[in-house]
């Protein structure tokens, strides 16, 4: 589930969705309200969601590649 305040994640590199994630880490901590960190939660598992599906795309392209290497038609 996607939270509606965030804005679209696919427009950020890597670097900033670590970024956002070790800040909200750090608030999830900060605070005791439990329905803040619930909102801050659902903005994490986002993320995290984010980029696995970017290492799931880097593991397939990487891994075409090398089939493309094993098949050597000339």
């Amino acid at each position: 589930m996607d939270h509606p305040l965030i804005d679209n994640l696919t427009d950020l590199t890597d670097e900033q969705l670590t970024d956002k994630s070790v800040k909200l880490t750090k608030k999830f901590f900060q605070t005791r309200n439990p329905q803040a960190q619930r909102q801050i939660q659902i903005v994490l598992d986002s993320i995290k969601l984010e980029q696995r599906d970017r290492m799931e795309k880097k593991r397939l392209n990487n891994s075409n590649k090398d089939l493309d290497n094993l098949i050597n038609i000339d």
